[in-house]
């Protein structure tokens, strides 16, 4: 594998995947913009189907590269066996998770009733999200970088017309909660459209066959079990804390006398605004996650002394890139999110009454946490890759823990500006345990992971040649 050659090529899909996606965010904004419950009510059920494939997907993404790149077992082994994991568990767990949002929790508290309309399709995606993540990660393990790539771009690419399908389909009512619809049978269109694109690309690689193979099975899920609960607590922790404020802050309004309906609207209009911080705050985590997976193959393909080589290089590269992106983010997301709002409505006064105060608050309290983390996605991407991934269920058990407590404490009185300190916190507690582990398991100084050193601006002049001259080549 040319990895250098490789990470400009993701860089530059992933640059382009972020610009759809924060595109497509700006469109649930600008449609929500007087009605700022919809927006948190869509930003929650546009997470449950990836909260649900991250439980379901029992680490066969991961183990699937790495026991491939070890030689360990064939991709079309390999392939095989996680197709029908996918459609087996992934199928059963959609049926129970149908189960429990549309009869268990109705049944604890009548409060809990979720429409059958939204309920369905984001449990329904989880079989195909499954499918294609196993496809997907069987071209990554066999070296098909580019066309990996093109699956994530597609992945973005569709959805937003299947979003406005499905809105305009249903009449284009944000007060009615079409735009709630359009976003969970949305989903469930476009990952259809993904899985079908992934099998045709990937059938160049192994042939579309479903059988279990028990002895890859087993050595993935001993592999795997770890790498799931690293996953999905990794998930959970970057995306949980909207559910989290939803139901601390809902049960707090109820208490206090706002009644179900006013309960919700706050609360939803909460997450609304913490929803906005974080479609900003993460955009410094776009280094390190444009070449994570492919981080991560590259380091399951190398001996430790490589790996130790480059994995402190990469890591305070990122986060020297997070802080300065960090410090233009909370400067810029005024006069930007203004701008947008005045082209597409002729005015910035909703953005600067309703959104601004509590989105520029989130966002300073969110950034020095996300920008830290930025240490922790390489060092763990590294961890993993050598099998050291307990000390990855460590840290995110240990982020998960202090962000739950964080939140019970800050939300009620503090409501997103709260979630967002809590994140920052749990983040940085996080990332302190992931880098103090790193050091003493390798052997590497901590500051070698954190203080760029001169090598490091010739390596991102090197890469910032290869991306010009890949954009000449485009053109």
């Amino acid at each position: 594998m040319n990895f250098r050659r490789w990470v400009v090529f993701t860089f530059l899909v992933h640059v382009l995947v972020v610009a759809i996606d924060k595109g497509g965010g700006l469109v649930l904004y600008l449609l929500t913009a007087d009605q700022p419950k919809w927006h948190g009510a869509a930003g929650i059920i546009a997470s449950l189907p990836f909260i649900l494939g991250a439980i379901a997907n029992l680490g066969l993404a991961s183990a699937l590269v790495f026991l491939v790149r070890r030689g360990r077992h064939q991709a079309q082994v390999a392939f095989e066996t996680s197709m029908a994991v996918a459609l087996v568990w992934g199928g059963l767990l959609a049926l129970l998770s149908i189960f429990v949002v549309l009869y268990a929790l109705p049944a604890l508290d009548p409060s809990w009733v979720v429409s059958p309309w939204l309920a369905v399709p984001f449990c329904a995606v989880v079989p195909l999200l499954l499918v294609a993540s196993y496809a997907n990660s069987t071209q990554l393990a066999t070296d098909r970088v580019r066309d990996y790539g093109i699956v994530h771009l597609v992945t973005s690419l569709s959805f937003l017309p299947a979003f406005f399908l499905i809105f305009y389909g249903c009449g284009g009512r944000v007060e009615q909660g079409h735009v709630t619809l359009g976003v969970a049978w949305g989903r469930l269109a476009s990952t259809a459209v993904v899985v079908v694109v992934t099998l045709w690309m990937v059938r160049s690689v192994v042939a579309l066959r479903v059988r279990v193979h028990r002895d890859f099975l087993g050595e993935a899920i001993r592999y795997g079990w770890k790498a799931n609960l690293t996953s999905t607590l990794t998930y959970l922790n970057q995306r949980i804390g909207m559910v989290v404020l939803f139901a601390i802050l809902y049960e707090h309004q109820r208490r206090s006398g706002a009644g179900d309906a006013g309960a919700e609207e706050s609360a939803n209009t909460q997450v609304a605004f913490y929803s906005m911080a974080i479609t900003w705050a993460e955009l410094v985590w776009h280094f390190p996650e444009a070449m994570r997976d492919l981080f991560f193959s590259k380091v399951a393909g190398s001996t430790h002394a490589q790996a130790r080589a480059l994995t402190p290089v990469l890591s305070r590269i990122g986060l020297s890139i997070s802080v300065v992106g960090a410090l233009a983010i909370v400067f810029l997301v005024d006069p930007a999110m203004a701008g947008v709002t005045w082209v597409a409505k002729g005015t910035s006064a909703k953005w600067y009454a309703d959104w601004s105060p509590s989105v520029t608050a989130s966002l300073w309290a969110l950034v020095p946490g996300t920008a830290a983390y930025t240490v922790s996605k390489v060092l763990q991407a590294d961890l993993a890759a050598r099998d050291r991934l307990q000390t990855c269920v460590h840290a995110q058990l240990l982020l998960l823990v202090v962000l739950l407590l964080c939140n019970v404490v800050l939300v009620p009185q503090h409501g997103a500006v709260g979630a967002a300190l809590s994140s920052t916190i749990a983040y940085t507690v996080s990332t302190g345990y992931t880098l103090v582990v790193y050091a003493r398991q390798t052997g590497t100084a901590m500051h070698r992971c954190l203080i760029v050193q001169p090598s490091d601006f010739r390596y991102l002049q090197e890469i910032g040649a290869a991306v010009a001259a890949k954009l000449r080549r485009r053109k």
